[in-house]
């Protein structure tokens, strides 16, 4: 297993701003403070320089997911792999690995057209979490066990079968779960883990999505941390996409919001660990234990 975590987003935005407000405000990220020439603006919810790079965009849209290798002769073993399967590979220069505090990164696409940024050697700055609205901590680690990364990304991916082949043959995760949702015949998602406990840093939608990416999910320690959140996300009148609710698979027990431009956010606390070795994959026909009532805007 070659990928150790997902380790960053870059989410073009049409209103910076109002992407900044919600994730210092409602999720209580903090603003890294960073300077770009580009006019980026970026999150932080650990010890890493940024988890989330927010970029200017005539609209809102996942620009590329950042995955973590352990070290330079894993990256550079997955890149090879690619390359001898023809995928495309195109190395990211000095200055833009610079960019994303990162040593080397590479970037590929998926069969489905998601754009995925491969790196090693995370430069890390120490600084410590100051959330503006007092979350103490985000679970990103796991005791003696290292990074988690930030949570997790749920791709679009028509191309079903070719994309999951992609990330088990080439880029080197784990299947978890295959999940068949109850109402939605047609649909399957995949889970894939990293070589780390969360029992999940990556899933597969089987269709498309106009923003390019379905979700993405960042956890907390405690449900109060959840039941706050809840409470700006009204204070703030973020929109709702889903009730509070517990998965099954992995034991998320979560709450989704819509950020400014529409990407849907799960705040989950609980979520399942899993030992990345020894894992066996299962297959789900239902989704939920209770709750997680969607409420999708337009949509009556």
């Amino acid at each position: 297993m070659s990928v150790a975590a997902s380790g960053y987003l870059r989410i073009a935005s049409a209103d910076v701003d109002a992407w900044m407000e919600f994730g210092t405000g409602v999720l209580g990220l903090m603003d890294a403070g960073r300077e770009d020439a580009a006019g980026a603006r970026f999150l932080r919810m650990d010890d890493h320089p940024f988890r989330f790079m927010i970029e200017p965009g005539e609209a809102d849209k996942l620009l590329a997911a950042g995955l973590e290798f352990p070290n330079q002769q894993a990256w550079q073993s997955t890149l090879d792999r690619l390359e001898s399967a023809g995928r495309s590979v195109t190395a990211g220069s000095d200055e833009e690995a610079s960019r994303r505090c990162v040593t080397q990164f590479a970037t590929t696409q998926d069969p489905s057209g998601n754009t995925l940024e491969l790196y090693w050697g995370r430069e890390l700055d120490y600084v410590p979490l100051v959330s503006p609205v007092g979350v103490q901590s985000f679970v990103t680690s796991f005791q003696q066990t290292g990074d988690l990364g930030f949570g997790h990304v749920v791709l679009p991916a028509p191309e079903f079968d070719a994309t999951a082949d992609f990330y088990t043959d080439l880029i080197g995760m784990g299947l978890t779960d295959t999940l068949y949702p109850p109402g939605m015949d047609g649909v399957a998602i995949k889970f894939y883990h990293a070589n780390n406990p969360r029992q999940h840093s990556l899933a597969l939608f089987s269709g498309p999505h106009p923003l390019g990416v379905v979700h993405i999910m960042v956890e907390v320690p405690s449900m109060d941390d959840v039941g706050a959140t809840m409470d700006r996300a009204k204070q703030a009148g973020s929109h709702f996409l889903a009730t509070l609710g517990r998965h099954i698979n992995d034991n998320m027990c979560s709450v989704y919001l819509l950020a400014p431009g529409g990407i849907a956010v799960e705040y989950g606390y609980d979520g399942l660990l899993i030992d990345p070795e020894t894992h066996v994959a299962t297959v789900s026909h239902e989704g939920d234990l209770w709750g997680h009532e969607y409420n999708f805007p337009g949509v009556n």
